[in-house]
């Protein structure tokens, strides 16, 4: 099954990522902890954690980079990109959208074992 790139999924992905700004915290652990309790009803042990903290912040450098388009990746409509919390910016909407691909797509949370 090829859903990384699926349109559906990376809408789910973006809608997942908005979710986790706007009612997940006010810090990074405390975000990943939402978004992964989300998505596979448990929070995520420490080796979990640091692989996709270490994701997030690799990508929130790339999307605060120069010629990155923040909003291709986190919005569904780049020209009306939606509201993004109090201190967030289009990175943090790019980069949780990324973390928020790999849990969407994380056995765990696609198969039913």
């Amino acid at each position: 099954m090829a859903t990384l790139n699926e349109p559906l999924f990376v809408e789910c992905a973006r809608a997942l990522a908005l979710k986790t700004l706007q009612e997940g915290g006010h810090n990074d652990s405390d975000r990943l902890d939402y978004a992964f309790r989300r998505c596979l009803g448990r929070r995520p042990v420490s080796h979990e954690a640091e692989a996709l903290l270490t994701l997030l912040y690799k990508q929130l450098v790339y999307f605060r980079g120069t010629g990155a388009t923040a909003w291709d990746l986190a919005a569904n409509d780049p020209a009306n990109p939606p509201a993004l919390p109090t201190g967030c910016t289009p990175a943090d909407a790019a980069a949780w959208t990324a973390v928020s691909r790999v849990l969407l797509n994380l056995d765990e949370a696609i198969t039913k074992e």
